[in-house]
């Protein structure tokens, strides 16, 4: 329980009988706290009493164990992340990395925020998640920027991407737009106020939507 109240869990399978507490005063807790966290209880019978009170207690979903196959779990996880605004960090400095998933769980406490050390790492995450947002370290290793830039675009067309590089040259800006990168800002925090401008903008875009 602990764990689990800890910090926020954007999806929670909870058993509905639990070794030292109950599923559902536990499910009735968390969503009290972390109103965006999905949580789907699960229990062994099919019964409509455990259903009604596994929604009265704030559950998001119901599954039976047996009955419920992979792909209603799969299914399930793929209806959530379709209404959740997926950013990945493709950034090869990890204390760079922390502080943008920091940055951005503190303006956006619902937005999936998914790591990437490499270029591989993170064209498989790409592949996977579908974000809706990527910040592209320029110069990350693994790839050139063009190279990337096309790969990403080739599974995610829609997704915004943002080039983040150290160098202060006036001219990587117009070298990454030249590669398809819709918006330049520094790696450093002093790129933070800017990020976190156009993140903002794109959040607004896409509840009008």
């Amino acid at each position: 329980m602990h764990h689990a109240l800890s910090q926020r869990f954007d999806l929670i399978f909870m058993d509905i009988r639990l070794p030292r507490g109950n599923g559902l005063n536990l499910t009735k807790t968390i969503k009290a706290i972390f109103v965006d966290s999905m949580v789907c209880v699960i229990t062994s019978h099919d019964i409509l009493e455990y259903r009604e009170a596994a929604f009265l207690n704030g559950a998001d979903h119901f599954m039976v164990k047996g009955e419920s196959t992979e792909a209603d779990v799969v299914g399930l996880v793929e209806s959530w992340l379709r209404t959740r605004f997926i950013t990945l960090i493709m950034v090869g400095d990890a204390p760079y990395r922390k502080q943008l998933n920091l940055l951005l769980s503190i303006h956006w406490p619902a937005m999936i925020v998914a790591e990437a050390l490499n270029a591989a790492m993170g064209l498989g995450h790409v592949a996977a998640l579908k974000p809706n947002l990527v910040l592209l370290e320029l110069g990350l290793p693994g790839g050139s920027v063009c190279e990337l830039v096309q790969a990403i675009r080739a599974e995610c067309p829609h997704a915004a991407l943002i080039g983040m590089t150290n160098d202060v040259v006036p001219a990587w800006r117009e070298t990454a737009s030249y590669h398809g990168v819709d918006y330049c800002v520094p790696l450093t925090p002093m790129g933070h106020t800017e990020l976190v401008a156009i993140v903002s903008a794109m959040q607004r875009e896409q509840t009008r939507h």
